[in-house]
C-alpha cells in the first residue's frame, strides 16, 4: 500500500509539473513511461512496429491532453486508456472485432481458476502472443502493469465482469498453451 501511495505521489508530482509546463517535465514523463506503455501497445497489437506508431500518436495526445486532466493521481490509468484507444483504432483498422467473447461469459463463474508457474517468463511472454487481443490485454495490464480491474475496465472501456471474464478465460488458455510446449504440442 505504501508503494502504491509513493507511485501515486510520484505521478501526481510528475502531471502537475507538466501541466505547468515546467521544462523537462514531459523528458521525466516519457522516461518513465514509455518501456511500459509499449510493452502494453505490443501487446494489443502484436507488431512492435505499429506498437511504435500507437506510442508516437499516444505521446502527442499526451501532450496536447495533459492539461485537461483534472486529477493528477490518474495519470497512469489515463496513458493507459489513451493508449488502448489509440490501439484498439489501430486494431480496427486490420481486424474486425470479436463477437462471440459474450457467449464464452457463460459459466465462468463456476469454473475453477486455473493457475500456473512464473518460472519461465520467455515461455509466458511467448504463448501472450496466441492469446486473443482482449485477453492479452487484461493478462498484461492486470499482472504486468499492476491495474485493478476497475482501472483496466476503464482502460478497455467494458464492465468489470467483462473483465474478470477476459482474465479467467485468458489464464485458462495460457495454462493450456504452456502445458503444450511442456509436452512438445503447440497450441493454435
Amino acid at each position: 500500500m505504501a508503494n502504491e501511495n509513493s507511485e501515486r505521489l510520484q505521478f501526481e508530482w510528475l502531471t502537475l509539473r507538466c501541466q505547468t509546463g515546467e521544462p523537462g517535465a514531459f523528458a521525466d514523463l516519457i522516461a518513465a513511461m514509455e518501456r511500459p506503455l509499449l510493452y502494453y501497445a505490443t501487446s494489443l497489437t502484436g507488431n512492435s512496429d505499429t506498437a511504435l506508431d500507437v506510442l508516437q500518436e499516444v505521446w502527442l495526445k499526451v501532450i496536447r491532453g495533459i492539461r485537461k486532466l483534472k486529477d493528477p493521481g490518474a495519470l497512469k490509468p489515463w496513458l493507459y486508456t489513451i493508449t488502448h484507444g489509440v490501439a484498439v483504432d489501430r486494431i480496427r483498422r486490420d481486424y474486425k472485432r470479436d463477437k462471440a467473447e459474450q457467449a464464452r461469459l457463460d459459466g465462468f463463474l463456476d469454473a475453477e481458476e486455473p493457475s500456473f508457474d512464473h518460472e519461465d517468463a520467455t515461455a509466458i511472454h511467448n504463448a501472450l502472443n496466441h492469446l486473443s487481443v482482449k485477453h492479452r490485454e487484461a493478462l498484461v495490464l492486470h499482472f504486468l502493469q499492476d491495474l485493478s480491474i476497475t482501472q483496466i475496465a476503464s482502460v478497455a472501456a467494458c464492465s468489470e465482469g467483462t473483465v474478470k471474464s477476459r482474465l479467467h478465460y485468458a489464464k485458462r488458455q495460457m495454462k493450456q498453451i504452456l502445458e503444450g510446449e511442456k509436452h512438445g504440442t503447440t497450441i493454435r
